[in-house]
Order: C-alpha cells, then sequence, then structure tokens
C-alpha cells in the first residue's frame, strides 16, 4: 500500500511558488559593515503555517488548488550568557505559498505528508534568492543559507 507522501506525489502537480510576505530590518544602531565583526549567534525557523484548499469548478474539468503557505526566517543576534532578548542585529522572515493542483480532494494525512517532507524542498530556492538579495541591498555580506535538507 502506498503511503501517504506517494499518494500526495503521485495527486499533486506543481503550479507555483509565490512571497506572500516579506519583512526585512537591519538595527538602526548597527552600521552594515561592523556587522561582521560583531560575535552574533544564527537563529532559524522553517515550516508550513497552513494549508487552504480551494475548488475549482468550470465548464470542462474541477480541480482542487492546495496552497502551501511556508514560513522561514533567519536572524542574527548578539550572543548571551543569560536569557535576555536582544532585539536582532539582522533579521529576514518571509511567507510563500506554494501552489499544487489535484483532480481529488486529498485527506488530511496526506497533506500532513506532503507538508513535511516536500514543500520546503520547493520553497527553498526562493527562501535562499530572498535572503542573498536582501543582504545585497542592505549591503551586508551575505548570509549562508544551505541546500535544503529534511530529516528522513
Amino acid at each position: 500500500m502506498d503511503s501517504a507522501f506517494e499518494k500526495a506525489k503521485k495527486a499533486l502537480a506543481f503550479k507555483s511558488v509565490n512571497l506572500r510576505n516579506s519583512y526585512v530590518v537591519l538595527d538602526d544602531d548597527i552600521e552594515p559593515l561592523e556587522l561582521e565583526k560583531q560575535n552574533l549567534e544564527t537563529q532559524t525557523f522553517r515550516g508550513v503555517a497552513k494549508v487552504k484548499e480551494i475548488f475549482i469548478e468550470s465548464d470542462k474539468q474541477n480541480w482542487w488548488e492546495y496552497h502551501f503557505f511556508y514560513a522561514v526566517g533567519i536572524r542574527l543576534v548578539k550572543e548571551t550568557v543569560d536569557d535576555a532578548q536582544e532585539n536582532p542585529s539582522l533579521e529576514i522572515k518571509a511567507t510563500f505559498n506554494a501552489l499544487y493542483r489535484a483532480n481529488e480532494k486529498l485527506d488530511p494525512d496526506i497533506l500532513e505528508a506532503f507538508s513535511e517532507q516536500n514543500i520546503g524542498y520547493h520553497v527553498w530556492p526562493y527562501w535562499r534568492e530572498l535572503v542573498q538579495s536582501s543582504c545585497a541591498r542592505l549591503n551586508v555580506a551575505p548570509l549562508e543559507i544551505p541546500f535544503y535538507f529534511f530529516a528522513q
């Protein structure tokens, strides 16, 4: 029997990845050239924040669209010995909408399996480009965003 992820791969056809929102900020007290000299810790997050299902009805064909909202972020913060939270020196966050189509309505467990194993793979190149171009516009050294890997 096919796993939920295998069913999702067979049923879902990739259509596009679009930026839904982004947030980029460099702390006002930091000059771009000084950023590299500071002792900063990198913090990141990534994951599917929500899935939206839309039924499309037309004269010729009916289908379901699945919008996977993938939230991702990176920030540089000063390393502290206590748990005091400081404002990030640099922060870049975004939400991307990965759009897929299916000829049938899919069960939530299939969508969850696909969310965990595939959405990041399609979104990741767009995220890497956003971080690199944002750093260039801020005149800061590019932040290293590694290739996409997921836990097996």
